[in-house]
């Protein structure tokens, strides 16, 4: 069977179409839209009408792709920006002109279709999947049962609530990693089991990976399984915060349109590392959109 998944998230749209055979996964394409949906939702609790429009013309572009590959069936789901907005009904309501149903999903929700995705990808047991996204970030890990958890930090949301210098001060960064450590300290001092063998997925990560590669053209093949230790995480880090908005858009692996909001995503993944105390985290390309895939058409948890 031909079927694919949209995700709608706070900073892009993601596209995936696979053929599923049994418990058996063939990616035929998977794209990605920055339309930053999520621009204005952390200030004043609304999605902008241009971000809707953007956003909009980005899912008609994949239904036209979908259509082209004969894909036999679409799954659609929304993540932070709508499930916070105040007027998401409205941008439900604009896509349901084009003929598209959407689920707007829970944060444990998102945390499970995290978990399927990257487990099916890295094929780890006993690990914490960590996805940062554009308006939240997402723990997922067994301790019997599936512990799921979402934060409302983000790449973007951070970025509108904390960075207003080029380039960002000591005193912005301090502000950030401070507010990710009040936000993250209870639920970690309270799970004690929580591994410290972490998958991370979301655009923040796979973007790391490729900058510490140097990549100029992006690569699944060689972001997957990568593992980026903290040290490369801290260097990263440092050296976009030595630079411009402008300069950050020359780096190799670094698109142009995510320049802006990777620094606080970076601080997000630093800040996370060393709470937990790890060292290291290993870099799925195998995400939510493969999870919810794996839910909706295979259903093997």
């Amino acid at each position: 069977m031909r079927c694919s998944v949209i995700d709608i998230g706070t900073n892009s749209v993601r596209h995936l179409m696979c053929d599923v055979d049994g418990k058996e996964i063939k990616h035929i394409k998977k794209d990605v839209k920055v339309t930053r949906l999520g621009d204005s939702v952390s200030k004043n609790g609304r999605l902008a009408s241009d971000a809707i429009e953007r956003t909009a013309s980005a899912i008609k572009a994949f239904l036209d792709d979908a259509e082209n590959l004969k894909v036999q069936d679409i799954y659609a789901f929304a993540t932070s920006a709508v499930r916070d907005a105040k007027n998401a009904d409205s941008f439900i309501n604009e896509l349901s002109k084009l003929g598209i149903n959407v689920d707007i999903i829970d944060g444990e929700t998102e945390s499970l279709y995290g978990y399927i995705g990257a487990s099916y990808g890295i094929k780890r047991e006993n690990v914490l999947v960590l996805d940062v996204g554009g308006g939240s970030t997402e723990f997922s890990y067994l301790n019997g049962n599936l512990v799921k958890k979402s934060f409302d930090i983000g790449a973007l949301r951070l970025t509108e609530k904390f960075i207003k210098n080029d380039p960002i001060t000591i005193d912005e960064y301090n502000n950030i990693s401070l507010y990710i450590t009040d936000m993250l300290t209870p639920f970690i001092s309270e799970n004690q089991e929580i591994p410290t063998d972490i998958v991370g997925i979301g655009g923040t990560i796979t973007t790391l990976a490729a900058m510490s590669q140097g990549l100029e053209i992006y690569s699944r093949e060689l972001v997957h399984g990568y593992v980026l230790s903290k040290s490369e995480i801290k260097r990263l880090l440092d050296l976009m915060m030595s630079l411009s908005l402008d300069e950050r858009k020359l780096l190799n692996g670094l698109q142009p349109e995510r320049a802006d909001i990777i620094v606080a995503g970076t601080i997000i993944v630093y800040t996370i590392l060393k709470l937990l105390n790890c060292t290291s985290i290993t870099v799925s390309e195998w995400d939510n959109l493969e999870g919810a895939l794996v839910e909706k058409y295979i259903s093997v948890l």
